[in-house]
């Protein structure tokens, strides 16, 4: 099993969007997302997760291939699931939906 590293120093940080404030759930976000592909048994997907950014009630999930993405959908409950889970616990904001790119 291999882990692949959240480095927040080399992500764009685009003013319009990017929150400093909001990395450490972004990391929470990206390890509900890799958690649950190695709970379902699919982590050759993981390496298709092109970037994992959250807004105020959406989990925004981008992929290299579309066929990806049909794959990852199968699995959308469970990361919502996983990443609430997640917030929940340092008193964060609930996400209720994820959207794919």
């Amino acid at each position: 099993m291999s882990f692949v590293p959240l480095n927040l120093a080399d992500r764009e940080k685009n003013p319009d969007y990017y929150d400093k404030s909001r990395d450490m759930e972004t990391a929470l976000a990206w390890n509900a997302v890799h958690q649950t592909l190695i709970n379902m048994g699919r982590l050759e997907l993981i390496p298709y997760i092109r970037s994992v950014k959250l807004s105020e009630r959406t989990i925004v999930i981008t992929t290299t291939r579309p066929i990806a993405n049909a794959e990852l959908r199968i699995y959308t409950e469970q990361i919502l699931a996983n990443a609430n889970e997640s917030f929940e616990r340092i008193g964060n904001v609930r996400r209720e939906r994820i959207m794919w790119k």
